[in-house]
């Protein structure tokens, strides 16, 4: 499965940027999945809709090029957005056979996502 990651850095975030980058190749390296392109959203964006933030654009045109398979998060919280927006965008890579996959929780996060398996070490040390 080739993957892109993405990134969402926040004001007010419980693991900083460093930290979710690693969160995300520890679970691509473990999972033996090749990662495409690394987007990320900076700090201060998460306030905006989740379709106007930085590296949503390209993650929309790789999506419909078929250039990845897995969208790779922490998880859903770190995307910073309502349900509603969480729903459409998971609903527009499933359009284009992308799944969404959550780093540190080792679940599909897509309706109907299951479970994929335990991913061991993800605890974060200061």
């Amino acid at each position: 499965m080739r993957a892109i990651c993405f990134i969402q850095e926040a004001q007010n975030s419980d693991l900083t940027l460093q930290q979710q980058v690693l969160l995300c190749r520890r679970a691509l390296r473990k999972l033996r999945w090749p990662c495409v392109e690394e987007l990320y959203a900076q700090a201060g964006t998460e306030d905006r809709p989740l379709s106007m933030r930085p590296g949503i654009s390209d993650l929309q045109r790789a999506a419909a090029a078929h250039e990845a398979d897995v969208l790779l998060v922490v998880d859903a919280g770190h995307l910073h957005c309502d349900r509603p927006e969480l729903e459409e965008l998971l609903s527009t890579l499933l359009q284009h056979g992308i799944h969404t996959f959550g780093a540190k929780s080792g679940f599909w996060i897509e309706p109907g996502g299951r479970h994929w398996m335990t991913l061991p070490g993800y605890g974060i040390k200061s």
